[in-house]
């Protein structure tokens, strides 16, 4: 029992001298080299093992990019918060010492068992800050293109795709860039729709009719002229839903109606944008001749002078509405045009099987002798 206490005692000793002497000898290293990098202290790909804390600072900011470039213009990054960050990692990863030879000692032994990560290469709210400041003087804003029926033709005006700065792909692109040349920036086509493209091919009439009226009842041809207004050059996209009510609005005296005369049930009498149903009534027909989806229609509880019986469509706002679908593969274009006399709509778009060219238009009760111009 004796020998055992005292071969553990023994042993006890020999270690504590064991660990005093790499206490001893680490405290010697480290005192020696507290002001440069410990062994094996790579960044970025970079070994600064032994540099002094200058050297080594640098060396690293050479790693971080300084420009970013777009379209051949080169944009100089600020970065203050980004070197600073990395000015103070350095300073914690170098040996300072306390003055105390056990905490000296204990803590260079730290040093080389454990491996401290690489420091995030730049600021990323310095950076991002900066992008979205970059990106307002590159960002354009694309132009939906337009078309219109005009000196008896369809008339194209082209568009254009924006482009956008694409704020998240061009932080990564950053991180993943260096200091020797300026990194690009990631931008995205933004396309505006209806397109050129879209809209090249809304070309052929689908739907023509024309009506006619009364010129000397002033309120109705004003009525009847502010709804024509309201539905020329309307781009329906396919699939979409035309709502007479929605696009033409209230008619009230503030948007210029004025008081006609209309159906009540089976009597007449006289309320704001009386006539219009004129407009719907019209629309009605070119939309049949186009062969498109009707989704509401009402006639009106008594005949009227310029469609054949039951071939009307009366609106009442909030009440009755005329709706169809754009059943075809591409844009529709509307166009209202209205004379001393009559109303003309017609109806353009994409040609094809259940959507054939329209081969003559058509009007009620009189067609004009000549439909390549509109009626006199």
């Amino acid at each position: 029992m004796l020998r055992r206490k005292t071969w553990g005692l023994l042993f006890a000793i020999l270690f504590c001298q064991l660990l005093i002497s790499i206490l001893v000898g680490a405290s010697v290293t480290y005192g020696a080299g507290y002001a440069k990098a410990p062994d094996g202290l790579v960044i970025w790909g970079k070994d600064i093992s032994g540099m002094a804390l200058e050297e080594a600072y640098n060396v690293l900011i050479e790693e971080i990019p300084k420009a970013v470039i777009h379209d051949q213009n080169l944009y100089p990054l600020e970065l203050t918060l980004t070197n600073q960050n990395l000015h103070d990692y350095l300073t914690r990863q170098y040996a300072i010492s306390t003055g105390n030879f056990i905490t000296d000692s204990f803590e260079y032994l730290r040093r080389m068992t454990l491996s401290s990560p690489s420091p995030q290469k730049l600021n990323e709210e310095e950076m991002v800050s900066q992008l979205m400041t970059i990106a307002q003087s590159i960002d354009q804003v694309g132009k939906a293109a337009r078309v219109y029926y005009g000196d008896g033709s369809v008339i194209l005006e082209q568009g254009s795709a924006g482009v956008r700065v694409n704020i998240e792909e061009s932080w990564k692109q950053l991180q993943q860039g260096s200091g020797l040349e300026p990194v690009p920036l990631v931008t995205e086509v933004v396309e505006v729709h209806p397109t050129t493209a879209e809209l090249e091919i809304v070309k052929s009439p689908l739907g023509d009719y024309t009506t006619y009226y009364d010129p000397y009842f002033y309120e109705r041809v004003n009525n009847v002229r502010l709804a024509a207004e309201a539905i020329d050059g309307f781009l329906l996209p396919p699939g979409g839903e035309f709502s007479f009510n929605d696009v033409v609005g209230e008619r009230d005296s503030e948007r210029g109606y004025l008081p006609a005369y209309v159906f009540m049930g089976n009597q007449v009498g006289v309320d704001d944008g009386g006539g219009i149903c004129q407009d719907s009534t019209t629309l009605y027909q070119a939309v049949k001749q186009a062969n498109l989806e009707v989704l509401e229609r009402h006639s009106h509880s008594l005949p009227v002078s310029y469609v054949p019986l039951k071939e009307d469509a009366t609106v009442a706002y909030g009440v009755l509405d005329f709706r169809f679908r754009n059943s075809t593969q591409g844009y529709l274009l509307i166009s209202a045009t209205t004379g001393k006399s009559w109303i003309r709509v017609r109806v353009f778009g994409q040609t094809d099987a259940k959507h054939p060219l329209l081969q003559a238009p058509d009007g009620y009760p009189v067609k004009p002798e000549n439909w390549l111009s509109d009626p006199k």
